[in-house]
């Protein structure tokens, strides 16, 4: 089919349109960054993700995948177009469709008779019904094209993985013929089969159609589960720090447990990144449009946001309880290990907590540090971990790249004023460290005997 992508040089737009050309699709990808545009017409992204610039480089030579930032050539011959533009945070937390609502203006008067428009990006519930409305008073023929939901469950540092081994795919809304035409380029994941270079397709993926409000709410609902783990995880690790318990022990063993499971059961900063606490929010905000207040939702958010607030009480409290005048190294500025995003990091927003109260920051990231700076240029940034922990009053670890489980601490110890380290993340080895001469500090993990 021929399939294109607007926002395609973003996370969700690129991954999408990779995927697809690498099932057999002519994709072109559409997006009004003309700088973006180009980089990926010469096979880079802005994107980090393990396997993504060589999956980029491949389809681009042989021509599956194209780029470009004229929105009508992009579209002419497209029978699906995948909206996968931002939705931010406005604000008021709730969801900024600013680019949607511009989107389904364009699309209605420039998309092709008969043309499908799937929305990937994630939009409160009412607002495709608006939508289709736009698209009806701009186009009134026979042909006009259809909007329907597919809502995206890629994990930021996976999301390549994520799109070939789909837990579920969810279609919300659309006519029999529409319906048709999606389960037909969704089949490689149904029915099984390969992709073009060999790759085993899942079998049996459960495929579901519902209307357009429950596809949507999926999404909501998914998302605002997942925060509710870890805001429930903190609460716990909270628990176990005033009672003497390992939380890692505890969540191993309830992780054992089929009806729990172990995923999202870290106990760790908190939830930041570009989607989870935007979703929360939005649904809060949309359940308070209808006058209901969501009494569980709202204390998933306050307990994250307490989270953060105990982690910079922790610090301050190995300080000395001051923080104005030290220098304190952070290790890892992405939302999560696996992705250069720092969208809504909560490492920038602890830095910049730390940087208000008088405090001087270096900090470390195996990808990120390029994205971070543009955020934040009052940070000393360093490729070399040791070389930001050189003069450092305090270690602070907030990501939990791999690397970081496996510091030098006769080297840290070295390099560092004080030997200091809170752990964000529970990632390091703290046995190795305090028989080194730290002192150590974590979420919930008592010093070893």
């Amino acid at each position: 089919m021929n399939i294109a992508i607007i926002g395609g040089c973003g996370y969700v737009g690129l991954i999408t349109g990779l995927g697809f050309a690498e099932l057999g699709h002519r994709v072109i990808a559409i997006d009004t960054d003309a700088e973006r545009v180009k980089l990926h017409q010469g096979g880079r992204s802005h994107i980090y993700e393990d396997g993504l610039h060589e999956l980029l480089e491949r389809l681009l030579a042989d021509g599956s995948i194209r780029f470009t930032a004229d929105l009508a050539t992009g579209i002419a011959d497209a029978e699906i177009i995948f909206v996968a533009v931002g939705s931010p945070a406005g604000i008021d937390r709730a969801a900024d469709l600013t680019q949607v609502r511009a989107v389904s203006a364009e699309l209605a008067e420039l998309a092709s008779p008969g043309a499908v428009i799937v929305i990937k990006s994630t939009v409160p519930i009412g607002a495709i019904e608006l939508m289709s409305e736009t698209v009806k008073e701009r186009n009134s023929g026979s042909g006009a094209p259809e909007i329907i939901v597919n809502p995206e469950f890629l994990s930021e540092g996976k999301g390549l993985y994520d799109f070939f081994n789909p837990i579920r795919i969810v279609i919300g809304g659309g006519s029999g013929s529409t319906r048709a035409r999606m389960r037909s380029l969704y089949e490689p994941f149904t029915r099984g089969g390969t992709s073009r270079d060999g790759r085993e397709m899942l079998q049996d993926v459960p495929y579901l159609e519902v209307p357009i409000a429950e596809a949507q709410m999926i999404k909501y609902a998914s998302n605002a589960y997942l925060a509710s783990r870890i805001s429930f995880v903190n609460e716990i690790a909270s628990i176990c720090e005033v009672v003497g318990a390992d939380v890692t022990s505890v969540t191993a063993a309830m992780g054992l447990d089929p009806r729990i499971g172990p995923s999202y059961l870290r106990a760790g900063i908190g939830f930041g990144g570009p989607c989870l606490e935007k979703d929360l929010d939005a649904l809060v905000g949309y359940a308070r449009d209808h006058d209901y207040e969501p009494d569980y939702l709202n204390a998933v958010r306050a307990r994250n946001d307490e989270q953060m607030e105990s982690v910079l009480t922790r610090v301050a409290e190995m300080l000395g309880g001051e923080v104005s005048g030290k220098r304190i190294c952070l290790l890892g500025l992405a939302f999560n290990p696996g992705t250069n995003d720092v969208r809504t990091s909560l490492s920038l927003r602890i830095a910049r907590s730390l940087i208000s109260a008088g405090a001087s920051i270096a900090a470390h990231d195996p990808v990120a540090i390029e994205e971070a700076r543009q955020l934040m240029p009052e940070i000393d940034y360093s490729d070399d971990l040791y070389d930001a922990a050189s003069g450092a009053d305090l270690l602070l670890l907030l990501t939990s790249w791999p690397e970081y489980g496996n510091l030098d601490p006769g080297h840290l110890l070295e390099t560092m004023r004080i030997p200091l380290v809170f752990d964000g993340q529970n990632a390091v080895d703290k046995v190795s460290l305090v028989t080194t001469g730290f002192r150590y500090r974590s979420v919930a993990k008592p010093d070893p005997e």
